[in-house]
This record gives C-alpha cells, sequence and structure tokens, in this order.
C-alpha cells in the first residue's frame, strides 16, 4: 500500500458545497446514507436504499462527488491529486472526494482483485461520518 496522506476536508466548507449543489434528492439521499452508515459496497448500496442497478451506483457517486467538488474547488484539486498518487495506476477517482477504499491489516486494498472480498469496500472519511450523531 502506498502511504499518501490525504487531504481533509473542511466539514463547514463541505456542507456548504453539499447544500448549494444541484443535486436530486435520490443523490442527497445517497450522500447522506453513506455519510450514516460509514462502510460501503456497492450491492449493499443499491440493497440498502433500492436504486436501480443502471447507473452503476458508483459512476453516480462519481458525479455527485464532482457537483460538490466544483463548489470547492481547491480542496477537490488536492483530493484528486491525493487519489491519483494512492492509485497504482494513476487513476483518479472522483468520489474520493467523501470515502475511499478500505485496506486490510497487511496493506491489501479489500477488493476481489486482491482476493479477499467478493466486492470493493469503501469507507466515508472520518471527518464527514455522522452515524454517531
Amino acid at each position: 500500500m502506498k502511504q499518501v496522506n490525504r487531504p481533509i476536508t473542511n466539514l463547514e466548507e463541505f456542507e456548504i458545497a453539499l447544500s448549494k449543489a444541484s443535486l436530486l434528492d435520490s443523490d442527497r439521499e445517497l450522500i447522506e446514507y453513506i455519510r450514516f452508515i460509514g462502510v460501503f459496497s456497492q450491492p449493499m448500496l443499491k440493497q440498502a436504499l433500492r436504486l436501480p442497478s443502471k447507473p452503476p451506483i458508483l459512476s453516480k457517486l462519481c458525479v455527485i462527488c464532482k457537483q460538490i467538488g466544483e463548489l470547492m474547488p481547491t480542496h477537490f484539486s488536492m483530493v484528486r491529486r491525493w487519489s491519483q498518487d494512492m492509485n497504482s495506476e494513476n487513476i483518479i477517482w472522483d468520489a474520493n472526494l467523501i470515502c475511499c477504499g478500505i485496506y486490510n491489516y497487511e496493506g491489501e486494498q479489500l477488493s476481489p482483485e486482491e482476493g479477499n472480498t467478493q466486492f470493493h469496500v469503501f469507507t466515508v472519511h472520518k471527518e464527514l461520518f455522522n452515524g454517531l450523531d
């Protein structure tokens, strides 16, 4: 696992951007659910929120994060750079604005590619988690 410090999101700035973003009610519900549950996979979100399979929920999450990120461009740019630095193929994943993949004790990402879980598993960033409120 490549160790790169994640840019920490200013919660107040995020909340303002979230409130100003032109999101559908279903988009807001998805973000609030992720923030409440903390750890998730695509099938888990699909089942819990009764979402259709198309478009894929993780793709939809990227679009939502771009909309929020446009309202906090400096931070979003830093997150996108961090996302690219974390990925061995230098791929930017816009959903890293609010969440990222989870790694096990051995430093392997929980993913089918690593052979340690059936689906990719993600967690919301600690400062955005609101499941204990």
